[in-house]
């Protein structure tokens, strides 16, 4: 018999079903809810105890039954044990109101069909119209999407709930797209679409997957399309499957394989298989990962021959299928909107999952993978580890960011680098903030191509153990807006080169101040000390030196104005206590002794004052001593005319001046 109502208010499975030869076929003498229930029989695998075994559904409207009567000739305990298939000739609907054998369901509900009264959700019609926004939307029956429709690129400004199928055509929610005019623009309404991937229509959604549904389900045998307006064709809602079952085998077209199928049934042509292929070509191929290389979706490994594919199809369109075809074994299992799980026949496993996924595990989860990982996420990635996370990488590890920043956070704890090199390179900037940095190497070099500037708001204190060394090419600055201190237990050691200075005759090396006084210092004065200016190595040229324990050497060797002093306005001194003060060439000298003595000394004479106070002054020939006294002599000894006349008798110089030459002559004043 045909089952006519599998709507079993005891739910134990059973169905209502018209038995050939038994019933008669029209409905006004035998309705179809006068029809006993018949009890279906399980297998022996099933307990069919208490929830344990096999759920005894699978019949539907429409479907032919095997059975027998329990209860014999009486014919009030049906049991059904099987189901058989075939090739249906006639379409139920316009036949189904008036005669049995058919699948009775109708798009505004069964007739005469109450439920029963203890179980209310059993209550009203169970009708094909698809209307999931309604209160009886629990009565809707199931049946298999019109489409299914990936979009990489979507229009931002298109709804949710519209599609465009092609260029003319327009599935449009609203009463205005059931016009006459809509229908000329290419809109048409009341096509059910739903965005698996939901978005505001204001939004700029990356990825978008709609899964059209047929606006009103069909009763079996599955017919296609049937429109409320039936100036509708089915291809304006689908342009990937073929819902017209009628005059094939009712053996599922996976099934009856590559063989079993004409080009109208081809799954390759029309259905999953056909769609798989169109939506993999939105955006899953030649996918990129980080280290440039691509990836593709694999394509559908569906070539299954009959009769080795075992496929399991329910109402809505999900599918299992256990295809043993040789050379092409599979598994596959696929949810009506797309989702799907296939294992190609070389082991190949294929996941796609076209909304979201969760994958929560209690335990632990350990993964070995052999080969390498690729993993590419168009959008943003989250991970939260709240415990301890250990990264352990055998070779190279390399992040590669595009766009953006990234960020280390870890306030209030340490961030520690083991490695044997580090390198940090940035085209921009590198900005190191905290509130200590503390650097610690066994060497260090550091390597500015352009501009450096440190720059510290407190003390900075440079604390060396060894030597430290400042060479530069270019020029070398140091400013302080306070004191200025170097401070070195050894030495510090200072060359310019003064290439530049040197052919400019400029400094090479200048010390100025402003306000106040340069002092240099060197505080040892018996032994280690002293301070030295140098022309030419070691003072070749000339020298300024002040040696312990407090001699000062000014010397000039190859100057040839030797050594000048000057005073504008005030006075030019050299003193000594209890020393002498002597400067000499080389055919000269002049001498200031400790003892009171001053001496010139030139190449042909001498003038000196001794400490006794006597003057010298000797020539090559005579000495002024002599030269004094000859005079003297000649003055003592003169006379000359006296005044009365040339003739009259000499006179003597003045008895006192005479008496003062004399004392000359004798005295000690003179050497």
């Amino acid at each position: 018999g045909v089952v006519e109502d599998r709507h079993d208010p005891l739910y134990l499975g059973r169905c209502k079903v018209r038995v050939l030869g038994w019933n008669t076929e029209e409905k006004v003498h035998q309705p179809t809810d006068t029809l006993p229930w018949a009890y279906p029989v399980s297998p022996i695998t099933s307990a069919s105890q208490t929830g344990v075994g096999t759920t005894p559904l699978g019949p539907v409207e429409g479907t032919w039954v095997l059975g027998f009567y329990r209860d014999g000739e009486n014919a009030q305990e049906p049991m059904f044990f099987g189901t058989f298939g075939g090739i249906p000739e006639i379409d139920a609907k316009g036949s189904n109101l008036q005669k049995g054998f058919f699948d009775p369901r109708l798009p505004e509900g069964d007739k005469n069909l109450f439920g029963h009264p203890d179980f209310p959700d059993e209550l009203g019609s169970r009708q094909l119209n698809f209307n999931m926004t309604s209160r009886d939307a629990q009565q809707s029956v199931p049946r298999e999407p019109a489409s299914i429709v990936h979009n990489a690129t979507p229009d931002p400004t298109q709804h949710p709930q519209d599609l465009k199928i092609s260029e003319s055509v327009l599935l449009k929610q609203g009463a205005k797209a059931t016009t006459h005019e809509a229908h000329v623009k290419g809109e048409y309404s009341n096509f059910p679409v739903t965005q698996l991937i939901s978005s505001p229509a204001t939004s700029n959604p990356a990825f978008t997957v709609k899964v059209v549904e047929n606006p009103v389900r069909s009763t079996f045998p599955d017919t296609g399309l049937s429109p409320l307006d039936k100036n509708i064709p089915e291809s304006l809602i689908s342009t990937t499957r073929n819902l017209n079952y009628l005059k094939e085998p009712t053996t599922n077209r996976l099934a009856r394989g590559m063989r079993g199928n004409s080009n109208y049934t081809d799954p390759w042509i029309s259905g999953i298989v056909h769609e798989k292929v169109l939506n993999r070509q939105q955006g899953q191929i030649n996918i990129t990962c980080a280290s440039g290389r691509t990836w593709s979706e694999p394509m559908p490994a569906w070539a299954a021959l009959y009769p080795y594919n075992h496929v399991h199809q329910t109402e809505s369109g999900h599918i299992i299928e256990m295809d043993d075809t040789p050379g092409h074994e599979r598994l596959h299992w696929y949810h009506r909107t797309g989702t799907f799980t296939e294992i190609h026949q070389v082991g190949i496993k294929v996941d796609k999952i076209v909304n979201d996924y969760y994958n929560i595990i209690l335990g632990g989860r350990f993964t070995h993978v052999e080969l390498g990982d690729c993993e590419t996420i168009d959008g943003k990635q989250e991970v939260y580890v709240k415990g301890n996370k250990h990264d352990k990488i055998g070779s190279s590890y390399l992040i590669s960011m595009g766009a953006g920043a990234f960020n280390l956070e870890n306030p209030g704890n340490d961030v520690i680098v083991n490695s044997g090199n580090t390198n940090i390179k940035a085209s921009n900037k590198i900005d190191l903030n905290s509130t200590h940095f503390y650097r610690y190497a066994k060497h260090a070099h550091n390597t500015t191509e352009g501009e450096q500037l440190d720059k510290i708001g407190g003390t900075w204190k440079m604390v060396n153990t060894g030597s430290i060394s400042l060479n530069t090419t270019g020029s070398f600055s140091n400013q302080a807006g306070a004191s200025y201190a170097i401070n070195a237990t050894d030495s510090i050691f200072q060359t310019v080169q003064g290439i530049l200075p040197a052919a400019s005759f400029g400094y090479a090396h200048k010390t100025t101040a402003t306000a106040g006084r340069i002092g240099i210092e060197s505080v040892e004065p018996l032994l280690s000390g002293g301070i030295e200016l140098f022309l030419g190595p070691d003072g070749l040229a000339s020298e300024i030196s002040m040696l312990p324990p407090g001699d000062i050497v000014i010397k000039s060797t190859t100057g040839p104005d030797g050594i000048a002093g000057s005073a504008l306005l005030g006075n030019v001194s050299w003193e000594t206590l209890g020393g002498s003060i002597k400067e000499s060439s080389l055919l000269s000298s002049f001498e200031l002794t400790p003892d009171g003595a001053a001496k010139t000394q030139g190449l042909l004479g001498e003038v000196s004052i001794g400490s006794s106070g006597k003057i010298k002054v000797q020539g090559l020939i005579i000495t002024l001593k002599e030269f004094m006294d000859e005079i003297i002599d000649i003055v003592t000894e003169h006379t000359h005319p006296s005044g009365s006349g040339p003739t009259g008798p000499p006179m003597p110089p003045a008895s006192v001046k005479l008496n003062l030459l004399k004392s000359l002559k004798v005295g000690q004043s003179f050497e």
